[in-house]
């Protein structure tokens, strides 16, 4: 069961009664629609706002804490070799049922290449080894204004999550990033509530059955995804509920304060080079089939799929779903917006069975 601490999204009971505050707020207008997600955070800003009760709370937290050790560290003759058995059968269980997934083998796909202003989208999640931008590839004409800053982040080992810096803080945001994995393709995601992370919806197809997993940028943890929602079949956007997933959940922007021109920045898993950020430039806006979708110069290959773009302040404004490739050098990333995206954490979820063994993302049919 989660604490009250995670409820919020907090990382530890250190949390000053002014975190607690604002992550009430937060979470109480970006989902104030969801009646028994408020209802927890109600309950448990309820209990952290009052300084009495929350000593008490406190209290039965490191109680709770102590008797487990006890437990743990107690028991004898029979009961005390059968418990250790158990817990041999169960760490031998955890170990063939989290570990890693071998990549599949597939013969490399053709992206299409075309000359700038013909080029056609591909999906950019990493269901095949597909050939990789090069990073000191020329920009093309259309990119000529656009600067972009590509560097791998070196994973910390430290579980504590960092203080935030002001402005786009990469460390700090790779704790809201995952890698979404499964046995037919994997890409990337961010989350958004507690145990929901967002990412697209043709990285969750055909993983269904193969035990579709999302794993922390920051500390690593493997979580099982149960259940999953999606939005209309043109907007290729599904939330996954993952129970236990690590709470560091991504601040909400507004894409649409964003002028050509505006800084961009992405944090995702493309192809094999690991958590990976890019910055880039907002170079237009299209409407493919009714639906707004930003164009940036960012750093743009197979795996980045489902994952955030965030403003120049570190608030998440896009979810990255496919990209251009031109015969001259230079891509373009195409993100659906946040104002799109969030329409999803208002769907119905389902078991994660249900999800579809294909989808076909209406950037690809223009």
């Amino acid at each position: 069961m989660k604490s009250y601490y995670q409820v919020l999204g907090l990382p530890s009971s250190k949390a000053t009664i002014e975190e607690i505050e604002a992550a009430h707020r937060r979470l109480a207008d970006e989902f104030s629609g969801n009646a028994d997600y408020m209802k927890a955070v109600g309950e448990a800003y309820a209990c952290l706002g009052d300084p009495q009760r929350r000593a008490e709370y406190d209290k039965r937290l490191l109680r709770d804490e102590l008797r487990g050790q006890e437990v743990r560290a107690t028991g004898g003759g029979g009961l005390k070799w059968f418990a250790l058995l158990s817990s041999g059968v169960a760490v031998l269980g955890y170990y063939y049922s989290t570990r890693p997934m071998p990549e599949p083998s597939a013969v490399p796909s053709i992206v299409p290449v075309v000359e700038p202003g013909l080029g056609q989208p591909h999906a950019v999640s990493d269901d095949v080894a597909s050939p990789a931008l090069a990073r000191g590839a020329a920009p093309d004409k259309q990119q000529e204004e656009t600067v972009v800053v590509q560097q791998t982040l070196t994973r910390t080992t430290r579980f504590e999550r960092p203080a935030k810096k002001p402005g786009f803080d990469a460390e700090y945001l790779s704790w809201t990033t995952y890698l979404v994995v499964g046995g037919r393709s994997r890409g990337s995601g961010v989350m958004v509530a507690p145990d929901r992370i967002m990412t697209n919806c043709h990285v969750v197809a055909g993983n269904a059955m193969s035990g579709l997993m999302v794993i922390n940028s920051a500390t690593h943890e493997r979580v099982k995804v149960d259940k999953y929602s999606k939005l209309e079949d043109d907007e290729d956007v599904c939330l996954l509920s993952a129970p236990g997933a690590p709470s560091h959940i991504a601040e909400w922007g507004r894409s649409e304060a964003l002028d050509p021109g505006a800084v961009t920045h992405t944090v995702s898993f493309p192809g094999n080079e690991g958590l990976t950020w890019s910055t880039g430039k907002l170079i237009r806006r299209e409407m493919p089939l009714g639906m707004e979708v930003l164009l940036t110069s960012n750093y743009c290959r197979p795996g980045v799929s489902g994952g955030p773009l965030f403003d120049d302040a570190g608030h998440l404004v896009g979810i990255t779903s496919a990209g251009r490739m031109y015969r001259g050098g230079g891509s373009e990333c195409m993100s659906l917006t946040a104002e799109t995206a969030k329409k999803v954490l208002y769907k119905p979820m389902v078991p994660i069975g249900l999800a579809p063994t294909q989808y076909d993302p209406a950037m690809l049919r223009r």
